[in-house]
């Protein structure tokens, strides 16, 4: 669920009125517990999320708890605080709140690429492998993504960064160049820091509870502080990542390398970060 103020079970649901609790968000502060198996249901449509600005378009989400888990979040990642849309099954009409407002057009439109690409990333950002609520800081080069001085000391240990688009059908190339659904994240300079350079303890263990059976994949440090050649990443500055590159295969057949510039970037608190990184030293106390 959204929010980092919450007594709620994250577990259950919400219908319009059954409750007046709410679970707050702070900047862009989130609680993060979405399941990769939920993620990869793959049922989301790029389509326009409402007709009239308040009731969801017809989907087959509404229809299950674990579709309108999907759906909750990604309404969260896309609209803005102040904004809701309502979806109504059996006769119990469930509301859908914003919270960070990464594709606000939605609501006016089908989703453009590079506002899939955001919310995909948003999405990635709050799988957690482990079914538990993490307070997680959500970063990137998105105006929606803004921090203040407050949150950054308080979420001082950088972790995972996410890109990709989950939007995509298998075997569609838009017109970014993404084939399908993709699913990507690098690790944080400062997690390659504090992992002592070891690539096989900063892989994103809050993510995936099994490295074995993880959609998501791996590409690798983001800046790699030891090669830079290799670093997932070619731009990096103080407001997150961009050129981030992901494997592909062109049009010919030959391999090539996708480009992203929609990365969000994960900062934990020390706690959380000690807890799925037993391996590593946080840098920051």
């Amino acid at each position: 669920m959204f929010g980092c103020a919450s007594s709620a079970d994250p577990s259950s649901e919400e219908a319009v009125g059954a409750s007046e609790e709410a679970i707050v968000s702070v900047n862009r502060l989130s609680m993060n517990r979405l399941s990769m198996n939920r993620l990869s249901m793959n049922g989301l449509s790029m389509n326009r999320l409402s007709a009239n600005g308040r009731q969801l378009a017809t989907t087959d989400l509404m229809l299950d708890a674990d579709g309108r888990e999907l759906l909750r979040y990604t309404i969260g990642c896309a609209l803005p605080e102040g904004q809701s849309l309502i979806g109504t099954v059996d006769s119990t009409t469930y509301r859908f709140d914003g919270r960070i407002g990464l594709a606000p057009d939605w609501l006016r439109g089908p989703l453009p690429e590079k506002s899939q690409r955001w919310v995909t990333a948003c999405l990635l950002a709050h799988v957690n492998g482990y079914g538990v609520e993490v307070a997680i800081s959500l970063r990137g080069r998105n105006p929606a993504l803004a921090t203040d001085s407050a949150e950054r000391l308080a979420y001082q240990q950088e972790e995972i960064s996410f890109f990709g688009n989950i939007f995509q059908p298998l075997g569609k190339r838009d017109e970014l160049g993404d084939i399908g659904s993709r699913m990507y994240s690098c690790g944080g300079a400062l997690l390659q820091m504090s992992c002592a350079d070891d690539a096989s303890a900063f892989v994103p263990e809050r993510t995936c509870a099994s490295r074995a059976d993880c959609s998501l994949s791996f590409l690798g440090a983001c800046r790699d502080l030891t090669n830079s050649t290799t670093s997932v990443c070619k731009d990096v500055s103080l407001q997150g990542y961009g050129r981030c590159q992901a494997p592909a295969t062109a049009m010919s057949g030959k391999p090539a390398a996708t480009r992203y510039d929609e990365v969000i970037t994960v900062f934990l608190q020390r706690p959380d970060f000690s807890a799925f990184y037993p391996l590593c030293t946080p840098l920051f106390p």
